[in-house]
């Protein structure tokens, strides 16, 4: 090993130091634990969660093992700062913890967002498919249109789709949920994700007189399978102007749907399409198509977008010169129709990045005067190599390595704890903040979370950086100390 590697692998990390046993750290780990671990109990009982938490389990012993298993991580996390503290000096102990801290709150920050955006991804794809054929209007005779995207290599589903709002009044309780229709006069219909998140009832069993449910807006107003309920639309007014009497739809409950998005399952309704057409006056026509593909990655949406691009230019060419206002179709990605939802996760992802770096640049400066102190006390010492024949360079290497030392150990132990942060997050995230808020903020019913490699690379690399970056000053400062000045310093 190289004599600088060596030194500041000593200094950082020095052996025989007075009372660093590992029994009397186990021993110091085991009272803070408890101290701790009944601070935590003190907190929950606080809040009231470890009542909730009591009555809702129905195995206590369960319970006490969870609590048990908690205990065991604080004892672990005590023992590993004890142990870094005995091993090392104050000032480094505490640059190494300003370290893990900075790493901690960055990969926690950026998986989260991760989680969020692939969450995002995952709706926007089961609820309204990879691409989207629209036009400036109603698009006429969709079947048309159809048949040539169904040509396209990749495509799985070609679907016309009605939507809007209507109204539900269900035993004198009014809502007014979104509605999207499902083509159930079509072989393809079940090859919808949605058809396959009915959870009570069938999707097989709806048609013109029925309907199905969001399992929010069921809850919502205690609908079960088998009630009636009846759909008031739009167009009554219209009817209502030429004299006319309409009567709202009565239909019947066939299904519950659960799609694991709060936004879609507390407001939605779904009616067939030939009954969806009905109540808006149309008899051929879609609002638009939704097309999904095989393949879920966004850059082979893309390319298929170009194609279908292409392939339907004659078409809406055809349908423009024959005097259709309407003809000229468009073709959407998910990720186009929802680019402002999107726009701001990226925006809170990138925000909250570098507001967090704040973190480990603060760290940084604790490592600059960690090392600086180092230099004033290892003045003599410093002397002595320059005596021995250690060049300016190399004195400077010892300090510098200090700090890459510094930022590896930070590091690891950041990067370890914040995935054992994400990995029980949703018992943290329930013991002090309550679901239902999560259901109403955020729409999903888990915290999500993703692991992406280039922010583990980005964050892991930019630590070592500035942790490198933080010993310069101090490395400089010692290669310009002349040897004879220094073995006079007292």
């Amino acid at each position: 090993m190289p004599w600088p590697v060596y030194l500041a692998y000593k200094h950082l990390f020095p052996t025989g130091r007075q009372g660093a046993t590992l029994r009397a750290t186990l021993r110091l780990a085991v009272f803070v634990s408890f101290g701790l671990f009944i601070i935590i109990l003190g907190l929950l009982w606080s809040n009231h969660v470890l009542a909730r938490l009591w009555a809702d389990t129905d195995s206590k012993t369960t319970l006490v093992k969870e609590l048990g298993l908690v205990w065991l991580w604080v004892f672990a996390g005590v023992t590993i700062v004890a142990l870094i503290f005995r091993s090392t000096p104050f000032f480094n102990a505490m640059s190494i913890f300003g370290i893990t801290l900075g790493v901690t709150v960055l990969i926690t920050v950026q998986s989260v967002m991760n989680g969020f955006a692939y969450q995002y991804e995952r709706v926007f794809i089961e609820t309204q498919g990879h691409l989207a054929v629209t036009a400036d209007g109603i698009i006429e005779n969709p079947q048309e249109v159809i048949q040539a995207i169904k040509q396209v290599p990749g495509v799985t589903l070609a679907e016309p789709i009605m939507s809007g709002v209507v109204g539900l009044v269900y035993q004198n309780l009014p809502a007014y949920p979104f509605v999207r229709s499902f083509d159930v006069n079509s072989p393809d219909a079940k090859l919808d994700p949605l058809a396959r998140d009915v959870i009570e009832g069938s999707f097989d069993d709806l048609d013109d007189q029925s309907v199905l449910v969001g399992v929010g807006l069921a809850e919502r107003l205690h609908m079960h399978v088998g009630d009636s309920v009846d759909i008031s639309y739009p167009r009554m007014l219209e009817e209502a102007k030429r004299d006319h009497l309409p009567m709202p739809k009565e239909l019947k409950v066939v299904g519950i749907l659960e799609s694991g998005w709060v936004g879609l399952d507390d407001n939605t309704v779904f009616l067939s399409l030939r009954l969806l057409r009905e109540i808006n006056g149309f008899t051929n026509e879609a609002h638009l198509i939704e097309v999904r593909l095989a393949n879920d990655d966004l850059g082979h949406t893309l390319d298929l977008q170009e194609v279908l691009r292409k392939a339907l230019q004659p078409l809406s060419d055809q349908r423009v010169a024959a005097g259709d206002k309407y003809g000229r179709l468009n073709v959407e990605t998910w990720q186009e129709i929802n680019q402002d939802q999107m726009q701001i996760l990226f925006v809170e992802k990138s925000v909250m990045f570098y507001i967090m770096i704040v973190i480990v640049i603060v760290a940084a400066f604790c490592i600059l005067c960690s090392l600086a102190t180092s230099v004033v006390r290892k003045t003599r010492e410093i002397g002595v190599l320059g005596a021995l024949g250690a060049r300016p360079a190399q004195v400077a290497a010892v300090f510098c390595l200090q700090g890459m030392f510094i930022g590896l150990v930070g590091t690891l132990l950041g990067v370890s704890l914040g995935v054992l942060l994400l990995h029980y997050r949703q018992d943290i995230i329930g013991a002090f903040v309550d679901q239902r808020l999560i259901l109403k903020f955020y729409k999903f019913y888990s915290f999500p979370v993703q692991y992406r490699a280039w922010d583990f690379v980005k964050i892991i690399g930019f630590t070592f950086l500035i942790s490198t970056l933080a010993g310069i000053l101090p490395a400089w400062w010692a290669a310009r100390l002349k040897p004879a000045e220094c073995l006079r310093f007292d």
